[in-house]
């Protein structure tokens, strides 16, 4: 048995789901993706600055110089992915995407301002800020590796934080921005080749997909696909070291999926019930309307995009619309 405990969830009754799983078991020792097992545990630093020299065609050597700072407990959106670190000056964010998100700047503008508060507290009085002498801070990097299926990404793509302004034909010479990078095999294939581990990551996200197509059962595709990728010498060692927790940490997150589909039902019954309350067929539709409104906020707030409310709960992408503005 597993629980998903959505605290402060906005809904007419807290609501909070508690459901069985009969076919496997979320651990949540195992609850990082695939991405920040490889690339963001102090014992892969080498991974990780492998994957930094590639990007900048740099050529470090001491992986000790490397400082990862990831946040962790970041409540205001889903950042499990997220890797970032300090180096030479540079405080690097890497964050792994499987879905296109335009937002992508503005979560790291947030991110780091969080970084850069977490890092002056740290090392010096907050107040000093105040004071009429300049403050050095790492320069920032920011770079988003994506593994998703949108053709529209091609090799890479600048998203830029302008593009959110109100009025965005006046930027006032202000702007941050979100490199993504596509890291799905057949794309950046000199990035790939030049970081041995992040080709071989692709390589095994891609079987996964490869057999999750062909099988309904999303354990059978795991194991085919990691006894594949161990054949052929892809992650190999790390397939066979951390084998269960590599399984749960892609189980976990496909199990993720299936939490929101039952939690949009509750949502709909919860509108339901309103509706009746309310006692005429006007009612029951104002509450199956509530529902919908207060699910789409639940899950924006959990970091959802629209494309991944749209999947999980069923709701059209009109009626999100019209829900959103309403």
């Amino acid at each position: 048995m597993y629980y998903l405990n959505l605290s402060n969830v906005s809904t007419p009754k807290d609501y909070v789901l508690r459901e069985e799983s009969s076919k496997y078991k979320a651990n949540e020792r195992y609850k990082d993706n695939l991405f920040r097992f490889i690339f963001g545990r102090e014992e892969n630093k080498q991974n990780l600055l492998d994957l930094y020299n590639a990007l900048n065609n740099s050529n470090y050597r001491n992986k000790d110089d490397l400082e990862i700072n990831t946040l962790d407990n970041v409540i205001y959106m889903r950042m499990k992915n997220d890797v970032s670190f300090v180096l030479d000056n540079q405080m690097v964010l890497l964050e792994h995407q499987s879905k296109y998100n335009p937002n992508m700047p503005l979560r790291g503008f947030l991110y780091f301002a969080k970084l850069y508060e977490t890092r002056l507290a740290t090392e010096m009085n907050l107040k000093n800020i105040y004071y009429p002498k300049l403050i050095k801070i790492p320069t920032p990097q920011y770079i988003v590796l994506y593994n998703g299926t949108d053709r529209k990404i091609g090799e890479s793509i600048t998203l830029k934080l302008s593009d959110a302004f109100e009025d965005n034909d006046k930027p006032e010479g202000y702007e941050w921005t979100a490199k993504m990078i596509n890291i799905n095999i057949g794309k950046n294939k000199e990035l790939l080749l030049k970081c041995k581990i992040l080709g071989e990551y692709s390589s095994f996200v891609e079987s996964v997909r490869k057999y999750s197509k062909i099988n309904k059962d999303f354990t059978i595709a795991v194991d085919k696909a990691v006894k594949e990728c161990i054949e052929k010498g892809i992650l190999k060692d790390l397939l066979i070291k951390y084998n269960a927790e590599v399984k749960n940490m892609l189980l976990t997150e496909f199990d993720e999926e299936k939490d929101w589909a039952i939690i949009a039902k509750g949502f709909e019954e919860i509108g339901y019930e309103k509706g009746i309350e309310k006692g005429k067929k006007e009612g029951i539709k104002e509450g199956m309307k509530e529902g919908k409104k207060d699910l789409i906020k639940t899950m924006l707030s959990k970091g959802l995009t629209k494309e991944d409310i749209i999947k999980y709960s069923g709701i059209s992408e009109k009626d999100f619309d019209n829900l959103v503005v309403s």
